[in-house]
């Protein structure tokens, strides 16, 4: 096999199957009041179609991301995508809340798409092209959120929800084919055969569940109940035995030695930082977008339009990533994280 690949369109195929994750993603929180009424659950309930697919991909995404690191990559990447084509039918053509759950819950996988997508780019791309290809895909996800949310919107609102699960069936469909045809076969000679972290996945995927739960039921049991706080220290408790143990692990399912490092420890603690304030501003948006008028701050937009309110997110993240590549020739990085920062 090649070190590196010449085809001109594999950055194109990588770029395409990461928007997996913004097209699932914007099956969520926009169809929560839509879900409600069409499978006859109350909005609380229906909330769980976020929180399983949240807790599934925090799961599974630092488990597919040490996997990109072994020789399957292709491999890796087209299961997972199909595991989500499957459960984008099951959502599609659930007869009750229950099935639909589960299908969501396959839809989790999508958060991890991105990292083994990077894992290819770095992997097979050219050295005049790769650090421009992880860029990209780096944004994938928040610029394909501007296209997927009306997307989502328009087709729910005109043709109901289910034909937006059929919708990102289709999607799935097209993208597995695409990466059978464009990227690289056979097993990846360079990467390490190492042994899998079991205990350290199981643990953190219990950490990440506990804490999760934690986060979002919290509001409906209260923040000082009694399950609220026991999920919270079960979090606590097994996300530190989890850290002690992988510092003890020759082959950690993720490295925490890294974070010693300073540069490491700050790009790591930003990016979670400006990760959940991304997310908390979408869920905002959302709710203050379809909410009616008589809360006092909802603006009462219809389905049609409630997509749209996500498009300048996706505009500037698109614009600041061509922006940062051209500013990084006059201004430190550091720089300009700051200012990011700053203007999130």
């Amino acid at each position: 096999m090649p070190e590196v690949t010449t085809r001109s369109n594999l950055l194109n195929a990588l770029i395409y199957a990461a928007l997996t994750s913004a097209v699932v993603s914007s099956l969520g929180m926009l169809l929560v009041p839509t879900i409600s009424d069409e499978l006859h659950v109350d909005v609380s309930a229906a909330q769980w179609m976020l929180t399983i697919n949240l807790l599934v991909g925090a799961i599974t995404t630092p488990i597919m991301g040490r996997l990109s690191d072994g020789p399957h990559k292709k491999r890796l990447l087209l299961c997972s995508l199909l595991t989500i084509l499957f459960g984008s039918i099951v959502a599609a053509a659930a007869p009750n809340f229950t099935v639909f759950l589960i299908g969501r819950a396959l839809q989790g996988l999508s958060y991890g798409i991105v990292p083994v997508t990077i894992a290819l780019a770095r992997r097979y791309l050219t050295e005049n092209k790769v650090h421009f290809g992880i860029s990209s895909l780096s944004v994938t996800v928040t610029t394909g959120l501007g296209v997927g949310y009306p997307l989502t919107g328009i087709l729910a609102d005109l043709l109901g929800f289910r034909f937006a699960f059929w919708f990102a069936a289709l999607f799935l469909t097209t993208t597995v084919l695409v990466v059978w045809r464009v990227v690289p076969d056979g097993p990846d000679e360079r990467a390490p055969r190492r042994t899998f972290d079991v205990p350290g996945a199981i643990m953190i995927g219990m950490g990440l569940a506990a804490l999760l739960v934690a986060v979002s039921e919290g509001s409906r049991w209260g923040w000082t109940s009694p399950w609220t706080i026991g999920f919270f220290i079960a979090a606590g408790l097994i996300l530190t035995a989890w850290s002690l143990v992988e510092l003890r692990t020759p082959h950690a399912l993720i490295d925490l030695r890294v974070l010693r490092n300073g540069d490491v420890l700050v790009a790591n603690g930003t990016a979670i930082g400006l990760g959940a304030a991304m997310y908390v501003s979408l869920s905002i948006c959302s709710l203050i977008a379809q909410s009616p008028t008589s809360t006092g701050y909802g603006i009462a937009l219809p389905l049609f339009w409630a997509g749209f309110v996500m498009l300048p997110l996706s505009i500037g993240s698109f614009g600041a990533n061509r922006l940062v590549r051209v500013a990084a020739q006059w201004v430190r990085m550091r720089t300009l994280l700051l200012l990011g920062a700053g203007l999130v």
